[in-house]
């Protein structure tokens, strides 16, 4: 009995917290004189890419309107603090999206706010300018500026959180919401690798919702790595992405993936070269197998050896292996994380140039320490999907 009620209120607990982090929204029509239509449009487009990021519940158009109405709101596009804080209370919610429209030519430049209803503070805009027909263009453009505005509510940043670039090995740049850590590059016999950033940590499912509206992924969580998506998918994410950011994020070249993962230039943790990304020691940088699962009691009958009968139970460790939210092992040298273990990561490149299958590099929760090696290469078909599939992504310098 006292196990029960303290199972209960773990499970309240962490079910009031899931709760508390879904921000309610009201999502307001567009003001300005375009079709009723195009208004429609804009105004679901963003309603949906919101709750898609699975951080926000929108308010039932009807409602809003309904308010509207009744407290005689100005159709100027202009609603002052009073105003919001008043719409906020009536539709109990703490935020306002707020959509203005300037016609340029034959094009709509639309600007979508999000608001704090409380004060008026303006917490991301973005905008994008969007054709005025045909109507399946149109629509076009008002997922992509309802995507721009999933993502940078998402991140939390309204504009480029770095301005200054610092090449120094394993500096961090976070131009849009996601860390990169930045690789010097190196000449060598075998190769020339020019500098890059790469992600510090394997792309998440709240990424991934932000940019996708969708999560496949067969763990979920939003601190844990999307998987379950192909090498064809993340070409999309990274497509979707570089519209909303206007820049080209890409997949790791195999020897990018390696050389990041072996510290670069850097390279102080083993000089000889370690075995797993930062260390020798597995389980300091890694999910694998070995450390993956959540170790709880089994219990189960055993027979009575002498006449075979059930007899007693034996309780035996179960181990329900895993993905682990990013970043919560030891870094490498660079200060990249999980480039061991977690989830196998899509490289650009063909494997072995066949042509037939893609580059994975890294091991996952599912596998033994042997198969995480830093050397541990391996291939999947580009359309293949599995729960210990997933990428992180490059910039190039």
């Amino acid at each position: 009995m006292k196990k029960n009620v303290i199972l209960s209120i773990i499970i309240l607990f962490f079910s009031t917290n899931i709760q508390a982090q879904i921000r309610k929204v009201a999502v307001l029509e567009p003001f300005e004189a375009v079709s009723s239509i195009q208004k429609a449009i804009i105004r679901a487009k963003l309603g949906e890419a919101l709750a898609n990021t699975g951080k926000y519940a929108t308010v039932p158009r009807t409602d809003i309107d309904r308010m509207m109405n009744e407290f005689d709101f100005q159709k100027n596009g202009v609603m002052n603090g009073d105003q919001l804080k008043k719409l906020g209370q009536a539709c109990d919610v703490e935020l306002i999206c707020i959509t203005k429209i300037s016609t340029n030519e034959h094009n709509l430049f639309v600007e979508s706010s999000l608001i704090n209803a409380e004060n008026g503070t303006i917490l991301v805009t973005v905008n994008h300018t969007v054709t005025n027909a045909p109507l399946p263009e149109f629509e076009k453009g008002c997922i992509l500026l309802a995507t721009k505005l999933a993502w940078w509510s998402s991140v939390g940043a309204t504009s480029c959180t770095s301005k200054n670039i610092d090449l120094q090995n394993g500096a961090v740049y976070n131009p849009d919401g996601i860390e990169l850590i930045y690789v010097e590059g190196q000449n060598s016999e075998d190769a020339a690798i020019k500098g890059f950033f790469i992600g510090k940590f394997e792309v998440t499912q709240a990424q991934w919702k932000a940019i996708m509206g969708n999560n496949s992924s067969h763990f979920t969580g939003d601190n844990l790595p999307v998987e379950n998506v192909s090498w064809y998918q993340a070409q999309e994410f990274l497509s979707k992405l570089n519209a909303v950011t206007n820049r080209q994020y890409r997949l790791p070249t195999e020897a990018e993936w390696e050389f990041a993962a072996r510290g670069g230039t850097a390279n102080r943790f083993c000089p000889d070269g370690c075995d797993y990304s930062g260390s020798n020691i597995i389980d300091e940088v890694a999910w694998y197998k070995g450390n993956s699962g959540k170790n709880t009691l089994k219990r189960k009958y055993i027979t009575n050896s002498k006449d075979g009968k059930l007899g007693r139970y034996k309780y035996t460790e179960h181990s329900g292996n895993r993905t682990r939210p990013v970043g919560t092992k030891q870094p490498n040298e660079l200060g990249i994380c999980d480039m061991t273990g977690n989830v196998w990561e899509w490289c650009e490149d063909w494997y072995d140039g066949t042509q037939q299958h893609r580059t994975v590099r890294g091991g996952g929760w599912e596998n033994m320490a042997k198969h995480c090696r830093i050397s541990a290469r391996t291939y999947s078909s580009s359309g293949n999907r599995d729960s210990h599939l997933g990428f992180r992504i490059v910039l190039s310098n």
